[in-house]
């Protein structure tokens, strides 16, 4: 993973700051200012719709840059220079990597609901759904079954790796921010914050469903999956 951040931590860096910049700035906005008990007026009614629209925004960001991580680990693997940022960007299928992560976030919610355990389980198992929708350009369902598919027999590995990352970044982002006050103050610092440690978690995820892939002998050749990159 570190290899891959290496070669290509501009990218990443310069694409995290572009992509999650409006989540950033919603985020710190709701942090610094968000506190309705009861929509007693319009505004607390537009406070609410900003909630809300900061979930969307939240969401759009992340689906957008677990296209383009994917991007630099099947470039990496094949030893290419990235395509350009514009071109990846109009190849991610967008629409439907959000409905992927809003079932993914529902399911999971429903796990935390029933027990933790379930949701952790449900996590593993479709933790590769992302990546794997824009390497093989599959549709929601089919993502989510592939994903399901490949990591049955490694979900401990798996778990671990994932899991792992992202505890350790999130804990490292919160330490930046969370002794901060002041909208500005947060935005700077969690633009900076999701610029160092966001590539960890994407290049993860995506570095364990290539290797899947390969494991099971179902990985296509380095040169053609770095030329479907930019294919719809």
């Amino acid at each position: 993973m570190w290899t891959v951040y290496r070669r290509h931590w501009g990218f990443l860096v310069l694409a995290a700051i572009v992509v999650l910049l409006p989540q950033t700035i919603a985020d710190a906005f709701l942090e610094s200012g968000f506190h309705v008990g009861h929509v007693r007026n319009l505004a607390d009614a537009g406070t609410i719709g900003l909630g809300l629209l900061t979930v969307g925004v939240n969401l759009m960001g992340q689906a957008v840059y677990a296209g383009l991580s994917a991007a630099a680990v099947v470039d990496w693997r094949a030893d290419l220079p990235l395509p350009r940022l514009s071109a990846l960007l109009r190849s991610l299928p967008i629409g439907r990597l959000i409905v992927l992560d809003i079932l993914v976030t529902v399911g999971a919610a429903i796990g935390f609901v029933l027990l933790i355990v379930p949701a952790l389980i449900f996590l593993t198992y479709v933790a590769t759904s992302a990546p794997l929708m824009k390497l093989e350009h599959l549709g929601v369902q089919d993502s989510i079954s592939r994903s399901i598919g490949l990591v049955r027999g490694q979900a401990r590995r798996v778990f671990v790796i994932v899991a792992g990352t992202i505890l350790i970044t999130e804990f490292a982002v919160q330490a930046i921010i969370v002794p901060l006050h002041g909208t500005l103050l947060l935005v700077l610092a969690g633009v900076s914050a999701e610029a160092i440690f966001q590539p960890f978690e994407g290049l993860a995820v995506a570095l364990v469903a290539v290797h899947l892939l390969e494991l099971h002998g179902q990985a296509p050749a380095p040169s053609d999956m770095a030329q479907a990159l930019v294919r719809r």
